[in-house]
Parts: C-alpha cells; sequence; structure tokens
C-alpha cells in the first residue's frame, strides 16, 4: 500500500513568506526587499554575472 503525502504548494508559500518577514525585522517594503534582496546574494542559488567576450 503506498502513503500518499500530501502537499499543499499554496500553504508553504504563504507560511514562507511569513517567515521571511519576520525573520527581516523590516518596517515598510523597502527594508523588506533589501533584506530579501541581501539573502539572495548570499544564497548558493545565486550566480554571479561573469564577462562573456
Amino acid at each position: 500500500m503506498n502513503k500518499e503525502k500530501e502537499f499543499d504548494c499554496i500553504k508553504f508559500k504563504y507560511e514562507l513568506q511569513e517567515k521571511t518577514l519576520k525573520s527581516s525585522g523590516a518596517k515598510n517594503l523597502r527594508e523588506y526587499v533589501n533584506y530579501v534582496n541581501e539573502m539572495a546574494q548570499k544564497s548558493s542559488l545565486h550566480k554571479s554575472k561573469e564577462k562573456v567576450i
């Protein structure tokens, strides 16, 4: 018998955004955007721009 797990993508998205907002400590949208951009730069998924010749 296979036991399938349910995964609610929308619920996950909202929980992730709420956690990010709380951890940012942002008081306004600009502070939140700066925080998210800073975290994105530190991410292992971020690829720096390389010069293409």
